[in-house]
């Protein structure tokens, strides 16, 4: 069952190395744009932190593993 799920999960979910670097950049340039000028009071700057960070994170992950192959 749980080799039936990895197979469909991997046929679904196949990201690029090209897209990966593609989202790396954008996310690390808003990630610098956010931290020059930081406003942790906002809500929506901490959601955008947030989201930065970890698709930068998964990006950089997805490209390491990808590399492995």
């Amino acid at each position: 069952m749980s080799r039936t799920v990895r197979e469909t999960l991997a046929e679904a979910y196949d990201p690029g190395p090209r897209a990966m670097a593609i989202v790396a950049m954008g996310s690390s340039f808003l990630l610098v744009s956010l931290l020059s000028n930081p406003d942790v009071s906002n809500p929506s700057y901490l959601f955008g932190l947030v989201a930065a960070v970890l698709s930068l994170v998964v990006s950089v992950a997805v490209l390491a593993v990808e590399t492995r192959r």
